[in-house]
């Protein structure tokens, strides 16, 4: 015989309460889903839904082409298990309830409940019950515990607002985290930039550097950095920071034109900083196959990088504005499908840039082969290595995948997110050999007294971009033993190699 067991609301048979909690869970879960809403036992779908207007599935977890076609309407990651989770927890808090024995029979006390989220067991009167936060909490940490309160009349508290038991959940998702990831981000961005806008100016100030094909290309990366950081700390403050501190007409909630406008920004701006990182990668691969074949142009890279990417956020920006369930919130929402016409793009970038590093690798390992007994060769070859590495954007391959919200990752995501534009500054311009040589003769020339007795002062044995030449195998071309970044050499043999644009 099924016994009974207790909803916030009355209790059920226990076949029921799978059921109406399952239906539940999904009106929780989602409450900004439009396809279908809670009807008792069922899920019906609306006129905004991909069923039929009034099709109605039975919240039956246990059936798999009912749990398919409802996970159909959940179309961003995760939510499907987080729906589905929450239908087993109240499967097995009806198994609790019903397995086990009653607290001091007789005496008044709190029953035990299924909330919506939690199962909370029989409480004494006065007593606060907690139980671990649940992991389908959208951005929730399970490490946390939440709790109900037992009155001393031996009854849930019920707020007064809503006339309904309540549970403090407030815990689970803890509003000091956002703000934490909020200054993070300040933070990194600001160094990016007080080191992009200088480097940027060095490279323009000096006629002998913008005039190089790599320097060229150097600058435009470095302003989409730029662009990006400026882009993202407008965002934490107008829309991020605004939602943590207000608790209503927040700027998501009145998702206004500015708002959307500011993301479609955003996501432009990221995309064309991975296309000049595919830019990058692709110039110094060309050179390093085609023997330092300096290209006679960069048009192409100019519409690439700049151009192009326009080309996917015009298309998202387009379909989230004309579909009325995707138009909300500023578009921070996740479109399902749809943002891999963002995502796609910008994979294939860091997919090249890979396959670039690993060709680039192998042209250096053939490289040591040849003059196995020249240490400085090894040197320069683990240098190379570590230079590639941010200027390629290889360093996203440790954050690509999001194993759903966690404070660890979100923070190491902001981390290589926004300080690539601070070290590979620092790498190609603040650090590098060429720019101290030509910051050395400009003061030089003003304060010539000051290094008259101290010739090699401000001198730097790193020019993270000079590129030596090199020859793939493929040509029959000459070979100097220096072959990638890091080592210095003067103007006149650039020319004569023809490595100065």
């Amino acid at each position: 015989m099924e016994g009974y067991c207790q909803t916030r609301f009355h209790y059920l048979n226990q076949k029921f309460f799978n059921f109406i909690t399952c239906s539940m869970c999904y009106q929780y879960l989602f409450p900004t889903n439009k396809e279908l809403v809670s009807r008792g036992l069922f899920l019906e779908a609306t006129s905004e839904s991909r069923y039929k207007e009034g099709t109605q599935i039975l919240a039956n977890i246990s059936n798999a082409t009912f749990a398919k076609n409802v996970c159909k309407t959940l179309e961003a990651e995760g939510d499907c298990k987080r729906w589905t989770d929450c239908c087993y927890s109240a499967i097995k808090c009806c198994k609790d309830q019903l397995a086990a024995p009653f607290l001091h029979n007789g005496t008044s006390h709190c029953p035990r409940i299924w909330d919506g989220y939690g199962c909370f067991g029989d409480t004494l009167p006065g007593v606060r019950e907690y139980i671990q936060c649940p992991s389908y909490i959208e951005h929730g940490v399970t490490h946390a515990l939440a709790f109900k309160d037992c009155t001393e009349n031996g009854s849930w508290y019920v707020d007064p607002e809503t006339n309904k038991t309540w549970t403090d959940y407030r815990s689970c998702v803890p509003i000091d985290h956002p703000m934490v990831l909020v200054y993070i981000s300040l933070a990194c961005n600001i160094i990016s930039l007080l080191l992009l806008v200088p480097s940027c100016a060095i490279f323009l100030a000096f006629k002998q550097l913008r005039n190089q094909h790599r320097i060229k290309l150097h600058i435009c990366f470095f302003t989409s950095f730029i662009l990006v950081s400026v882009v993202a700390v407008m965002w934490d403050f107008l829309v991020h920071f605004n939602r943590l501190n207000t608790s209503s007409d927040s700027t998501l909630q009145r998702n206004t034109s500015g708002c959307k406008l500011l993301n479609a920004l955003l996501r432009y701006t990221q995309t064309s900083n991975y296309f000049w990182m595919f830019c990058e990668g692709f110039y110094l691969h060309r050179l390093i196959v085609h023997a330092f074949k300096v290209p006679k142009g960069l048009l192409g890279y100019y519409v690439m990088g700049w151009g192009i990417a326009w080309v996917p956020v015009v298309i998202y920006s387009i379909i989230r504005a004309t579909d009325e369930d995707l138009d909300e919130r500023c578009w921070v929402t996740d479109a399902g499908h749809y943002e891999w016409i963002i995502f796609i793009p910008n994979v294939l970038c860091l997919f090249m840039n890979v396959v670039f590093f690993v060709n680039i690798l192998r042209i250096l390992l053939t490289q040591l082969q040849s003059h196995p007994n020249e240490p400085s060769n090894y040197r320069r070859a683990l240098k190379a290595t570590f230079v590639l590495i941010p200027l390629f954007g290889i360093q996203w391959g440790f954050v690509i995948h999001r194993p759903g919200f966690t404070l660890w990752y979100e923070v190491v995501r902001i981390i290589v997110q926004y300080t690539q534009g601070a070290i590979v500054s620092l790498v190609f311009c603040i650090f590098n050999g060429e720019v101290h040589s030509h910051l050395k003769s400009c003061l030089r020339k003003k304060w010539p007294s000051a290094f008259r007795d101290d010739p090699g002062r401000f001198q730097s044995t790193v020019s993270g971009t000079q590129y030596s030449h090199v020859s793939s195998g493929r040509r029959g071309t000459q070979q100097n033993d220096h072959y990638i970044p890091l080592n210095t050499v003067p103007d006149d043999q650039l020319r004569q190699n023809g490595h100065v644009g």
